[in-house]
């Protein structure tokens, strides 16, 4: 059976973090294991722990180049098209700065098949399916083109098999103390953790911390100086076990980002900071719903705030307890699945 190309344009970085490149990974690896796609990846160059992920899955890389324009980016993008095939070629876009003209320009291909993720910017999308997953998704406004289908809500989120694979055979939890977990992810490129060590090395009360922060986040010397030889805090660069640590954890705080659905679908509760503008309606909404704190705007975060807010769900099991519960009827994991059957779908009615 011949595969169909399947091109993923996203790109990762401490400028823009890794969630558009995880959730992208997600659809990637289970479109690869399917066997009915070809995957590449056409980023700029990327952390080496992200590079390593596609070897994994056997998808190719195609490197653009650093500062290429928009113009550059497309045409990189046509190139790629020539040499897959000359019948049915899927393109999943996932760039915040791309523009309608530019997803028109791929749709003028009648060869392609578009999916382009939503970030709540005013564009139109001239594409064959339109992404967002976040709560309140189905009531926003879009701007489509004719015969776009829009995948809205929670049951199209994106979540990567080595968290999906954990509900399924939950990992065991191995300590007793309280497991406050902190990942604020590659977009935290002002260091607003280092605030977050500051608040727990003086919290009077015993619980277990675990930094998490991503290979390339420019203040990992200075959060080890932090942290010294303190027992309880815990501080990891990208490891391989971090949805381990997702998943053990009784609480976390987290940016607003493609995290919180996978913390949502392991059932575990969670604080949330808007690293970006873009970060802020997700991370209210998931208050609104009841299964999160939004603690607001990174840049006002205070070690003062964090350490009232710790201490206050410390001593709110049940309550915590269930949001996990809540939150895990929302997000089913399932996302990347229902999508990929649309494809596939489709490109055997077109075939």
């Amino acid at each position: 059976m011949q595969t169909i190309p399947l091109i993923f344009r996203c790109d990762a970085s401490s400028e823009i973090g890794w969630g558009y490149f995880r959730r992208c990974f997600a659809l990637a690896e289970t479109a690869q294991q399917s066997t009915r796609f070809r995957v590449t990846f056409l980023s700029r160059s990327l952390p080496k722990n992200l590079n390593k992920k596609l070897s994994e899955i056997h998808a190719n890389l195609q490197v653009l180049e650093e500062n290429a324009s928009l113009e550059q980016d497309l045409a990189s993008l046509h190139s790629l098209f020539d040499l897959m095939s000359r019948k049915r070629i899927v393109v999943c876009v996932d760039q915040k700065d791309w523009t309608s003209e530019c997803f028109e320009s791929i749709k003028k291909d009648p060869r392609v098949l578009l999916l382009v993720f939503d970030h709540g910017f005013k564009r139109e999308y001239c594409s064959d399916y339109m992404i967002n997953p976040s709560l309140d998704a189905e009531s926003i406004a879009y701007a489509t083109s004719d015969g776009c289908e829009t995948l809205l809500g929670p049951k199209f989120a994106m979540i990567r098999d080595e968290v999906y694979a954990l509900r399924t055979h939950p990992t065991e939890r191995m300590a007793e103390n309280f497991q406050f977990l902190v990942t604020l992810g590659a977009g935290d490129r002002w260091g607003q953790a280092l605030r977050v060590i500051e608040a727990v090395k003086k919290s009077p009360v015993k619980f277990e911390t675990h930094f998490v922060v991503t290979s390339d986040w420019p203040h990992s010397e200075e959060a080890k100086k932090m942290i010294g030889n303190h027992p309880r805090i815990h501080f990891y660069e990208d490891p391989s076990f971090f949805p381990q640590l997702l998943a053990r954890a009784d609480l976390a705080l987290t940016s607003a980002g493609n995290t919180t659905y996978e913390l949502a679908y392991l059932g575990i509760p969670m604080m949330t900071l808007a690293l970006t503008p873009d970060q802020m309606s997700l991370g209210e909404s998931w208050q609104r719903q009841g299964f999160s704190e939004h603690l607001g705007s990174a840049e006002n975060l205070s070690p003062e705030l964090i350490l009232e807010r710790l201490h206050y769900w410390m001593e709110r099991d049940q309550e915590l307890e269930d949001r996990g519960v809540a939150a895990q009827k929302l997000v089913d994991g399932r996302g990347k699945f229902r999508v990929l059957e649309k494809i596939l779908k489709k490109t055997q009615n077109n075939s």
